[in-house]
């Protein structure tokens, strides 16, 4: 495999962005002191506090897919967001990787082979994947789409908008979630689209308010440069189930 692709198999393998859960509305009590009726929050709202969620969560089970300029990378397996630890499966056209992140550190092995490979952590963007946890603050023009949607057999509703990097880095807490958020933004892009299916109030109640499945790409091509529903390169979706299971990684 080449150094290009394999670059490319890591990318898709690790990049992992968390949204889960949902926030209620809150009651504040009428001028009379009767309790007044329940504010829902806002879909901007919504969105961002189910990043919170999942990043309270701590970890999860993640299939990713990357359009990447030499073809869709797709990844599946557990991961945990702080310390860092994945142990993924990757598919690179009919070609097969395992990888496995500690932290700063991670092995790769292709094929067939059980021999791990030590990867330098600049070919890995998991600083990008620290950064998504904190890209609250630049959530734009969210809405929420009509209509149902259906993911992998649960009821989900569909919310989208973009991702304004630069003013989440201005609200980040420390100098690190910033370079964080400089990572992703030059993974993806520094305005990035994206659209987040979350858990309807009808879905069973472990999955209710729940990411599913988010998906983050660049900002649309001039028209008339792009056929409709072509991938589009740079672009990741990735789903998730078992918000919270134990992650247990160790080196190879």
């Amino acid at each position: 495999m080449s150094r290009g692709r394999r670059a490319s198999a890591v990318c898709g393998a690790v990049l992992v962005l968390a949204l889960a859960g949902c926030t209620t509305g809150s009651v504040e009590p009428a001028a009379d002191g009767a309790p007044a009726a329940s504010t829902a929050p806002s879909a901007q709202d919504t969105v961002a506090a189910a990043g919170t969620a999942l990043a309270g969560a701590g970890s999860a089970r993640v299939d990713v897919e990357l359009d990447s300029v030499t073809g869709p990378v797709r990844a599946s397996g557990p991961a945990r967001f702080t310390p860092f630890a994945a142990d993924l499966t990757v598919a690179l056209g009919t070609r097969g990787a395992q990888v496995r992140v500690l932290d700063d550190r991670a092995w790769a092995r292709f094929g067939g082979s059980d021999r791990w490979q030590p990867l330098s952590t600049g070919l890995l963007p998991v600083g990008a994947v620290g950064g998504m946890l904190h890209a609250a603050p630049g959530l734009r023009d969210v809405v929420a789409a009509p209509g149902a949607a259906d993911v992998d057999g649960v009821a989900a509703t569909t919310y989208t908008g973009s991702v304004d990097l630069a003013a989440a880095r201005a609200g980040a807490p420390d100098p690190a979630v910033g370079a964080r958020l400089d990572e992703l933004a030059g993974l993806v892009s520094p305005t990035p689209r994206f659209t987040a299916w979350l858990g309807a109030p009808d879905a069973a109640p472990a999955d209710r308010g729940r990411l599913l499945r988010l998906r983050l790409e660049p900002q649309a091509p001039a028209a008339g440069m792009q056929n409709a529903g072509a991938a589009v390169p740079g672009a990741v979706t990735v789903s998730f189930s078992d918000p919270g299971l134990p992650v247990e990684i160790t080196a190879p």
